[in-house]
């Protein structure tokens, strides 16, 4: 893998992984696009999404820092043990349907679509004034169990969980951070998986391939960064339904070429 694919995955993933677009269609994609693609095992994948964990702890640093030693921090370490119970038992659940989608163009179309159609519902959505000291624990496992549910690709992660926490009455702003926040161990947890699972193919994993993994995943965290204030800005003024107009058409094309129609 060469390092401009290195860093064109990274920033890619970075992008998608906290827009409503979902990063898990568009690295499938990209991945069937680009000729000769290969890594061992998932170890290149892993690091992306360990770069775009990194760029949250990063961007909410001031609030966990906050967090840490107070009764408060701990209550809120507890509902994203509650929601990450939530997204495991949703996502394992569905996880071996999910691996037979990433090898087939139309269903990712599928989820695109179906992207689009939970983030313009959005638009009608207000939010409530449930911040972070009132954020409980049933809508917690409610989030991690949406979460849980974006395992398919073309499901994007972050427009299920926003567009569920505005739902549940969450504040606009605090439904992107929560989201953002419930990314951390989810993210954490499937990378662990995985790398065990595939742990005789990272053996071997030449030095070209660590390089690559180097530059793609400080490329996910930059963008990363990027994507997590323009998701905050975009919520916060009432505008985030405007991703759809993009996952949409995309998923429309998607699945006409996975038809065959195109």
């Amino acid at each position: 893998m060469s390092v401009s694919v290195a860093l064109a995955l990274g920033v890619l993933q970075g992008l998608t992984e906290f827009l409503p677009v979902s990063s898990s269609g568009h690295l499938a994609l990209a991945q069937m696009l680009i000729p000769g693609f290969a890594q061992p095992g998932v170890l290149f994948d892993a690091v992306l999404h360990l770069g775009t964990a990194l760029a949250v702890v990063w961007f909410e640093r001031t609030a966990i820092l906050g967090w840490l030693g107070s009764a408060e921090g701990r209550r809120l370490l507890g509902l994203l043990a509650l929601a990450t119970l939530g997204t495991a038992a949703s996502g394992f659940a569905l996880r071996g349907a999910a691996e037979h989608a990433f090898v087939q163009p139309l269903l990712i179309g599928v989820g695109l679509v179906v992207t689009g159609l939970v983030v313009a519902v959005t638009r009608w959505l207000a939010g409530g004034e449930v911040d972070e000291r009132r954020t409980g624990w049933g809508r917690a496992v409610v989030l991690g169990v949406v979460q849980g549910l974006a395992v398919f690709p073309g499901v994007s992660r972050s427009g299920l969980t926003i567009t569920a926490g505005l739902g549940l009455g969450l504040e606009r702003t605090w439904a992107a951070r929560f989201s953002f926040l419930l990314s951390v161990p989810a993210i954490l947890g499937v990378t662990a998986f995985e790398l065990l699972s595939e742990r005789h193919e990272l053996v071997l994993a030449g030095p070209g391939l660590w390089w690559a993994c180097v530059v793609g995943g400080a490329a996910a965290a930059l963008s990363g960064l990027v994507a997590l204030r323009v998701v905050i800005r975009t919520v916060g003024s009432r505008v985030f339904h405007r991703f759809s107009w993009y996952c949409l058409p995309l998923g429309v094309v998607v699945i006409l070429l996975g038809a065959g129609v195109l």
